[in-house]
């Protein structure tokens, strides 16, 4: 996401720099203003997804989706995915009052996009270590 945020930038300020000055000149202030706060923009929304996380100790997980943090208990934890041809890894969580459900698609599901599918073996080895945390849990209780 870093290398992505940074690969905007250069290539905006080289796209401006390569324009030849006459048409540079075209661009009144206001325009030139507009430019920038589209940059700034995508350069925000890269920012936020960049700072989603997933943290994971004795008592649960704290996750950030963006500007969104949650805590689950591990007993809320039904289960830790990640399926090919997911961005990123889902957690399914039990039922609040406790009742089970037939199917996985009748969960209340938290999105872990702490934990992106393009990272590949680390993606994998996370999700691995998430769910060796969750039995390590379930054992204990």
């Amino acid at each position: 996401m870093i290398i992505s945020t940074l690969a905007i930038c250069v290539l905006a300020v080289i796209g401006w720099l390569l324009l030849p000055a006459e048409i540079r000149a075209l661009f009144p202030l206001t325009h030139r203003l507009s430019l920038l706060a589209i940059w700034a923009f995508l350069i925000a929304i890269m920012v936020a997804l960049a700072s989603s996380y997933v943290r994971a100790d004795a008592q649960g997980l704290k996750i950030r989706n963006v500007f969104r943090v949650h805590h689950v208990p591990w007993a809320r934890v039904h289960k830790i995915i990640l399926r090919p041809g997911d961005p990123w890894a889902q957690l399914l969580l039990k039922a609040a009052d406790g009742q089970p459900f037939e199917a996985d698609l009748e969960a209340d599901r938290r999105q872990l996009m702490g934990i992106q599918a393009v990272d590949g073996a680390r993606a994998a080895a996370a999700v691995n270590e998430l769910r060796v945390r969750h039995r390590r849990f379930l054992a204990a209780h």
